[in-house]
């Protein structure tokens, strides 16, 4: 006679058939029937991982790993929560437990490889993604890792050429052939993908506002608050005023915004950074979100659109100028900042940020009916101890 299937069992299966919400509650009545059920307690924090909610996948992991200590998997998928939570020493130690119990396991070796890059060790991060290639020599994520350190040591040929070779593999291809575009090879697209730009800032978002305010001295929040209170915003602007902030992150430009807001609306497209920017208790509404399609949304709905260090990652902006034009009231205000160029309309560079240049957004202002009320030339930041120059632009729809 056929054994019932437990509740684990069921939990497993709608878990592999990516069925999550139907999985967990399986995996919990399955606790609650045996506190100590090790694969239900490993399972259930891999299933929080991929949720996001990597403080409870942290917990159960641990709990899990009370069963089973030498358990290479619960130790690989506790060091991948312990990098998501930015704590990549700890992950490092994780990895390295895994290590110890299965050494030739190619994803702990990568695993391990990008948390070593995640603490600026980048030869000893190499050799971690060596070793997984090794391995595995056709494996794409140690193959982007390796380029990625190989660009970190000024090793630009043997970069590209690595990133050739995953790209070959069709893995990750958009975001691959963006890397090469911004180092000379291939046509630049005219977007970061989505895909990268949410990657990056859910990496960053534990340490965000400490790596770009006291490392890069970014200053562009404050730096076109100024610029927008000079634009002369509306004079009912303490009571009837709606803003939404672009890009929002962490919240770095919400202490500046919350005062002139009726409502203030962040949008983002990395939900660690909304998680983060909502703790500071500014914004009205976060939403998680491409800008133009939340733009799209809501026509004539704002006072004030501000995009402060967003447009780096868009090249062609028309499509983002439509959108804002058509959700700003009249006499609304766009604030925005891009890092400047000279030449061409936009430029992708080798920090994978884009430039764009004062004539290519005076036409663009042309175009949407938009008059220019202000566009300073100033350093936004730092690029390697070197200022970078940027254009801070204040647009109004009349």
């Amino acid at each position: 006679m056929a054994t019932k299937p437990t509740d684990f069992d069921k939990g497993l299966a709608l878990h592999q058939q990516g069925r999550l919400a139907e999985a967990e509650p399986l995996y919990r009545r399955m606790l609650r029937t045996a506190p100590g059920h090790f694969d239900a307690l490993h399972l259930l924090g891999v299933l929080c991982g991929q949720t996001n909610r990597f403080d409870e996948a942290h917990e159960l992991l641990t709990r899990a790993l009370a069963q089973r200590p030498d358990s290479a998997p619960a130790l690989n998928n506790l060091g991948n929560t312990l990098g998501s939570l930015g704590q990549h020493e700890a992950a490092v130690q994780a990895f390295e437990r895994a290590l110890a119990v299965r050494p030739e396991d190619a994803k702990a070796l990568r695993n391990r490889g990008t948390s070593l890059r995640a603490l600026e060790r980048p030869v000893e991060a190499l050799a971690s993604f060596d070793a997984a290639l090794a391995l595995q020599p056709d494996y794409p994520d140690a193959l982007i890792g390796r380029a990625e350190c190989l660009l970190t040591l000024h090793r630009r040929s043997q970069a590209i050429a690595t990133f050739q070779q995953a790209l070959a593999l069709g893995k990750e291809v958009d975001q691959i052939r963006y890397a090469l575009a911004s180092l000379g090879v291939g046509s630049a697209p005219s977007t970061a993908p989505a895909d990268y730009v949410e990657a990056l800032f859910d990496m960053y978002s534990h340490n965000f506002d400490e790596h770009l305010v006291e490392r890069l001295g970014y200053r562009t929040p404050e730096l076109l608050h100024a610029e927008l209170l000079r634009a002369n915003p509306p004079s009912d602007v303490d009571v009837d005023v709606d803003v939404i902030d672009l890009g929002c992150g962490t919240g770095l430009c919400g202490p500046l915004l919350r005062p002139l807001a009726r409502r203030l609306v962040g949008v983002d497209l990395s939900g660690l950074m909304l998680a983060k920017a909502r703790e500071l208790g500014h914004y009205d509404e976060l939403v998680r979100g491409d800008i133009a399609g939340v733009l799209t949304g809501r026509p004539q709905q704002f006072d004030i659109a501000v995009a402060a260090d967003v447009f780096v990652y868009i090249g062609d902006l028309d499509a983002v100028f439509a959108a804002t034009v058509a959700a700003l009231r009249p006499g609304g205000l766009f604030a925005f900042s891009v890092e400047a160029c000279d030449e061409d309309d936009f430029r992708l560079g080798p920090t994978r940020r884009y430039a764009h240049s004062l004539g290519y957004l005076q036409r663009l202002a042309a175009a949407h009916g938009l008059a220019i009320e202000s566009s300073q030339r100033c350093v936004i930041r730092k690029e390697s101890d070197e200022g970078v120059e940027g254009l801070l632009v204040v647009m109004r729809r009349p």
